[in-house]
């Protein structure tokens, strides 16, 4: 049993008690160590944030929980059957989708997931840095082993967004998430989440997607640059927003999309897009390799790509590119 698997029994021994008291002796009994390994487990559970109370002759009691996505705090609440069931946790990453590929060449199975309190070197699409300060966001990343072809993992950004979108919805149903196509998520007009899909393949196989994920959960102030185009859950819910609950909700509503998605492609959860979809009715101009088309979002192909109506009526579909909205109002 390493420390991590020793200590997380502990935290669940100690909440199944609910708020009282767990004897050395059974912990000692249960995990099979020494009663000063129960108190380094104890000690480091501390460190960690976790407020516990040691009683003479009685034992330890579990007083509070730190808000953080901590394999404790995030597994009890899996529904999932393989996503998050071998799920990591890094107080600091440089970045969650390095760490996981890295885990990935070690042998790391599908589904496994890491997630960090903050990353040193967080990135988004095009080169882009994600900023990442600890103890108030979600950053993860989730390994994933289509048995597809690897043109077909375009539309897996767009099944991600859909994911937030939903856990959004469930998390602060007050809030109204759209997805602005790629990979964004926008809260009354401002980007609360980016999703980075970073695929591996060979010409006719698919050998791992790293699917990264950030969620501005309890930000409240921003660099400069990006203070008047990003917002948070906290910030427009009014309120504090669970990191470890967003993080099991989002796996779990991740999983039968992703099943869904593997079955039948993404032609059965566009319908789902589409009803979140920011850019539709709106003109936007896409940037794309050195040129830009503006046009009217029309929807989506059954590829994932964009639809774009042209001045002159002609119907451009678009696979990649940086979208700019120009008209919030759909025209």
């Amino acid at each position: 049993m390493n420390l991590s698997d020793a200590s997380d029994r502990i935290v669940a021994r100690l909440k199944e008690a609910a708020g009282g008291e767990v004897s050395s002796e059974r912990l000692c009994g249960e995990l099979g160590i020494s009663r000063a390994a129960v108190w380094k487990h104890i000690q480091g559970l501390r460190g960690r944030g976790y407020r516990i109370e040691a009683a003479p002759r009685r034992g330890y009691r579990l007083c509070a929980a730190p808000d953080a996505p901590l394999a404790s705090e995030v597994t009890p609440l899996l529904t999932t059957r393989v996503i998050g069931r071998n799920y990591r946790f890094a107080w600091s990453a440089d970045s969650t989708n390095r760490r996981i590929a890295a885990l990935a060449e070690a042998g790391a199975a599908e589904g496994t997931v890491l997630a960090a309190d903050c990353q040193t070197g967080g990135r988004g699409r095009m080169g882009r840095a994600w900023v990442s300060p600890p103890g108030l966001n979600a950053y993860l990343s989730i390994l994933l082993m289509p048995a597809m072809e690897p043109g077909c993992v375009t539309t897996l950004p767009l099944l991600a967004g859909l994911a937030v979108a939903q856990t959004i919805e469930r998390v602060a149903p007050a809030l109204q998430p759209r997805v602005k196509w790629p990979n964004d998520i926008l809260i009354a007009g401002r980007k609360a989440s980016g999703i980075l899909c970073e695929l591996e393949a060979e010409a006719d196989r698919i050998r791992r997607v790293v699917c990264g994920i950030g969620v501005n959960l309890n930000a409240t102030r921003f660099p400069d640059e990006l203070a008047s185009r990003a917002t948070s859950l906290a910030i427009e819910a009014g309120g504090p927003v669970s990191r470890a609950r967003f993080v099991a909700e989002l796996l779990n509503v991740f999983e039968p999309l992703y099943e869904t998605w593997q079955r039948e492609g993404f032609e059965a959860l566009r319908p789902a897009f589409l009803e979140r979809d920011a850019l539709a009715g709106r003109r936007v101009t896409v940037e794309q390799a050195g040129r830009a088309i503006t046009g009217r979002a029309v929807g989506l192909g059954a590829d994932g790509s964009l639809l774009l109506e042209e001045a002159d009526g002609r119907q451009a579909a678009i696979l990649s590119g940086d979208v700019h909205i120009l008209s919030h109002t759909a025209v």
